[in-house]
């Protein structure tokens, strides 16, 4: 009887050890918080129009779940909005009009720097598949308005970014 009970005394220790031991490792979450998409904001145009309209992109941008906007070329970029600001002009003085043009590109990431190597090597068909490529896996749109409109056009621009690309998704 007293050997049935030092090896239950000892069982019993070695349970106890192992559950202090468990309580000691720390439970990993299973709730990961999802990966923000990267967009690369790419904006051209008049010097006075590129700094408002990249301020309200970027607003417009950060406030979309999970899209997280860069303006340099980085790893991990998935898409690609180009945005070219043209601001009208009139008259025999060609005077600014207030009135913009943007044309802004949605393009699927796209890396040209396979393309310059390809260009280099004159491999004409490599180059024709990824030029087509890149045409099909984008979209253009043009949007008209005023200078004072600009918000509504970078609001725009985040709307149709979302129904191409994030809402397909889902």
């Amino acid at each position: 009887m007293k050997r049935f009970l030092i090896l239950l005394l000892v069982v019993g220790v070695i349970l106890s050890c192992i559950a202090i031991a468990l309580e000691g490792i720390p439970v990993q979450e299973t709730s990961e918080q999802p990966q923000k998409i990267k967009i690369l904001l790419d904006i051209a145009g008049e010097n006075d129009l590129l700094p408002l309209a990249t301020k309200h992109l970027i607003e417009a941008f950060s406030k979309t779940e999970n899209v997280d906007v860069v303006l340099e070329i980085e790893e991990g970029v998935s898409y690609v909005i180009s945005v070219v600001l043209v601001e009208a002009r009139a008259g025999a003085k060609m005077q600014k009009t207030d009135n913009v043009a943007a044309c802004v590109q949605y393009i699927d990431y796209f890396d040209n720097s396979i393309l310059k190597q390809d260009v280099a090597v004159s491999n004409w068909e490599r180059v024709n598949n990824l030029t087509e490529n890149l045409i099909e896996h984008s979209r253009t749109g043009l949007y008209l308005f005023s200078k004072n409109e600009l918000e509504k056009m970078t609001n725009g621009v985040v709307s149709k970014f979302q129904e191409l690309f994030l809402e397909k998704d889902e």
